[in-house]
């Protein structure tokens, strides 16, 4: 399969109208998350290399243009040192490590599109593995503890949004699942990243009921993890049914 799916600038388009809006809005948290301009997400199934992935991308309309005209994907340092690594890769735009890159570097920064590019890989199972990017104007060169903390950040937004994504194309429909009101507002608070014991004293419940509330929602919805069961009930929508305030 192959299949693109663009919302320039977060929004979703008449040209594109099939791009998932619970995707988007997970796309959404992680930009604001780790405070980048941009996200995209590529997978790639099985070892067909771009012949046979999903990807999503919230880049400007000019930059996905040029990108697409220009075929920067096959050397895009990010996407391909991404899909193939184990741990972050950063790409600095103003200082490209090789003249191959240089132009889409360039290109980049005509386009506003950041002065960096961080790629978090992710292998969901033998046969899915993927990259999302945070494009960003903070300085991630340097080996500094704020940078640790950013990467720290988009290694956790980019596993809800593969999770979602991966739910959303790549598995079987699950069953239809429902969860109590209580069990998807614990879910709700923990997808705008607050803790369990910040939840706990916004929902006046005790940090113990919370975690309970979380262990319940993940057996309904069959997963194994707190960020995968936000990532499922994003997919489902059942945030929308909500207005949470503080």
């Amino acid at each position: 399969m192959f299949r693109v799916l663009v919302a320039p600038e977060f929004e979703i388009v008449p040209s594109d109208p099939d791009f998932p809006p619970a995707i988007l809005d997970a796309l959404k948290t992680a930009r604001d998350e780790t405070r980048s301009n941009y996200v995209s997400f590529w997978a790639e199934i099985g070892k067909t290399g771009l012949k046979s992935n999903v990807i999503l991308s919230t880049y400007p309309a000019a930059w996905l243009e040029r990108y697409t005209e220009e075929n920067y994907a096959r050397i895009d340092p990010v996407i391909r040192g991404g899909l193939g690594a184990t741990g972050a890769v950063i790409f600095d735009h103003e200082n490209p490590e090789t003249e191959a890159v240089a132009p889409l570097a360039a290109d980049a920064l005509r386009h506003n599109i950041g002065r960096y590019t961080i790629g978090i890989p992710a292998q969901f199972n033998a046969s899915i593995r993927s990259v999302t990017t945070f494009a960003t104007d903070q300085d991630v060169g340097a080996n500094t503890e704020e940078t640790g903390e950013i990467l720290v950040k988009a290694r956790e937004q980019a596993h809800i949004v593969g999770l979602a994504v991966v739910e959303r194309f790549l598995k079987p429909d699950a069953p239809v699942v429902s969860l109590s009101d209580r069990e998807i507002e614990v879910l709700y608070w923990g997808s705008t990243g607050k803790t369990d014991q910040q939840t706990s004293e916004i929902m006046n419940l005790s940090r113990w009921t919370v975690v309970a509330h979380v262990q319940s929602a993940k057996a309904k919805l069959r997963v194994n993890n707190k960020a995968a069961a936000i990532a499922r009930a994003l997919e489902l929508q059942m945030f929308r049914k909500y207005d949470f305030k503080l």
